[in-house]
């Protein structure tokens, strides 16, 4: 997660169970923080266990898969309800609300008395689900889509209402989802899905939310200070294929599939060359010489396998990197300059420690980019104007990011420099981020003031995935970096402590089947081949 955090100490193979704050004692984030982590890893272990890898409630089994009626093309229907994955709840909302026919009015024009429902307005062609709620229904539940939202008189035209809806006695209406439609996936509006038969899946993570994303979390009566940041369940649903006819593919199959091979692993080391005998002086070229206790994040830009360091022609396509002290927490909210090379920023920082300077290498990016796990545009700054609040880059980032102020565009800033190879130094690839070398005994890669990383080789061949991180504290105290290590031997034998090499902290996906589709000319072909798990709910199991 990127955000200003100290460290992140919950460890699951401690198997700790209460964090117990003591009288007098400094409080750090990380320790309420781990008593988060404690809580929900305990609850979500316990609902994989009651519940298996997925599955959902009988009397609310959401994610049903389903083509729209009539059909449409390269859409379909997310069903709403509740499923679990891995013990996350995952939730598709379609609240109801009542509506009401005018006498005077039209059959098909409606008024609603809520126009904002699960959050979302009421919009020109959206798709709408008309049903009766009485016992004795005048009419079948029908998807309908809207075609003249009038928000001052709260009306409503639907197009393909049922012509007796005048005659029901609780008419109602709820927001139908689609994948096109699906509120944490922006899919693009001119996908096409392509003949075949294809799996549908939900793919579930845990996005960080600070108030950049969200205002909402600031609190205005002591001035909108930047405080906590969240943690937001993201359930995507997703289609991969086209897959052999047959069974629906099992959670581990789906993973094995979508990331491919061995993610990538890291180690990470505060450089020793030389030892001081005196205690009270860090000799400047022995171990971690940073002048602030540091969180430093390294994470994958551009995915794909490691450069190895001779061809050149390799360098275009190979993976890439970029890290931050910071924890990649400064960051600056774009309010206009969309497309071009020049951007207005809400602020430049806090203090110099945590604003832009020239020459920083910083990446534009807004809600689309984290949601479709695509890393946004390196640029340089290039110069900054204090008074006006405006950044030149080196280039225009994409003309869609600041269009719309509602996905929240940023810059984002990273620390990663260019160096010296000989000497462990960085080298940048043309997308702007530090070229992957992997290395065994040697290689090692120098990121600032003594800390060092080292991407181990395989095998497996490693497969890096944007958006794969590591966390690496960084102590003045004690001029380290706290990384697990292991005792071993060198060549010649003798004893030695090494850094353990680690898969990514981060970001865990989960993935569950939903269903097996035919799919022609955009449509699902019926029959659905059902693949979600559902579970009774104790009331259900116990005799009345």
């Amino acid at each position: 997660m990127k955000a200003d955090f100290t460290r992140n100490t919950f460890s699951p193979l401690k198997h700790f169970t209460l964090v117990l704050m003591q009288q007098g004692r400094v409080q750090l984030d990380a320790d309420w923080n781990e008593q988060a982590a404690i809580q929900l890893r305990y609850l979500r272990v316990l609902a994989t266990d009651l519940i298996g890898r997925h599955g959902g409630p009988s009397d609310n089994w959401g994610f049903a898969i389903a083509a729209l009626t009539p059909p449409v093309a390269n859409d379909f229907r997310i069903g709403p309800g509740h499923y679990y994955v891995d013990g996350i709840l995952c939730e598709v909302d379609s609240t109801a609300v009542p509506i009401f026919v005018q006498p005077a009015a039209p059959g098909n024009v409606v008024h609603v008395q809520t126009w904002t429902v699960d959050g979302v307005q009421f919009q020109p062609d959206q798709y709408v689900e008309v049903f009766d709620d009485d016992p004795a229904p005048k009419f079948v539940a029908t998807v309908v889509q809207i075609k003249g939202p009038d928000q001052t008189h709260r009306t409503l035209t639907l197009h393909g209402a049922p012509p007796n809806l005048a005659d029901a006695k609780a008419p109602k209406i709820r927001r139908v989802v689609t994948y096109k439609t699906q509120p944490d996936y922006p899919v693009p509006p001119d996908a096409q899905l392509g003949p075949g038969i294809y799996q549908i899946y939900v793919d579930v993570w845990e996005r960080q939310i600070t108030y950049v994303e969200d205002d909402s979390i600031r609190e205005v009566a002591l001035g909108g200070p930047d405080t906590a940041a969240r943690a937001k369940v993201v359930c995507q649903v997703k289609l991969t294929g086209p897959v052999p006819a047959g069974a629906c593919l099992t959670p581990r199959q789906l993973r094995d599939r979508l990331l491919g091979g061995a993610a990538g692993r890291l180690k990470a080391m505060a450089k020793q060359d030389s030892t001081s005998t005196d205690p009270c002086i860090v000799p400047p070229d022995a171990r971690y010489r940073g002048a602030e206790n540091q969180l430093y994040r390294v994470e994958i830009h551009r995915p794909g396998a490691a450069w190895d360091g001779i061809t050149e022609s390799l360098k275009a396509s190979a993976a890439t990197f970029k890290w931050s002290r910071e924890n990649g927490s400064v960051i600056f909210p774009i309010v206009g300059g969309g497309g071009t090379t020049t951007v207005t920023l809400e602020n430049l920082g806090r203090d110099d420690r945590l604003s832009l300077a020239e020459g920083d290498w910083v990446e534009v990016q807004d809600d689309d980019y984290v949601l479709r796990n695509r890393a946004g545009n390196l640029l340089r700054v290039q110069a900054i104007d204090r008074t006006s609040m405006t950044v030149i880059l080196s280039g225009a980032p994409d003309a869609n990011v600041a269009a719309d102020p509602s996905k929240h565009p940023l810059l984002r800033r990273w620390d990663h420099k260019e160096g010296d190879p000989t000497e462990g130094g960085l080298q940048l690839a043309g997308d702007g981020a530090a070229l992957i070398i992997e290395g065994s005994d040697g290689g090692w890669l120098s990121l600032e003031d003594g800390v060092q990383i080292q991407f181990q080789m395989g095998p497996p061949a490693n497969s890096y995935r944007t958006g794969d991180y590591w966390l690496i504290p960084a102590r003045t105290a004690t001029a380290d970096v706290e990384w697990p290590t292991e005792p071993a031997k060198d060549r010649s034998g003798n004893p030695v402590i090494i850094p353990i090499a680690l898969p990514p902290a981060g970001v865990q996906h989960h993935y569950a089947p939903l269903a097996m589709v035919t799919l022609a000319n955009g449509t699902i072909t019926p029959p659905v081949t059902e693949c979600r798990k559902k579970f009774e709910t104790l009331v259900e199991r116990t005799p009345q």
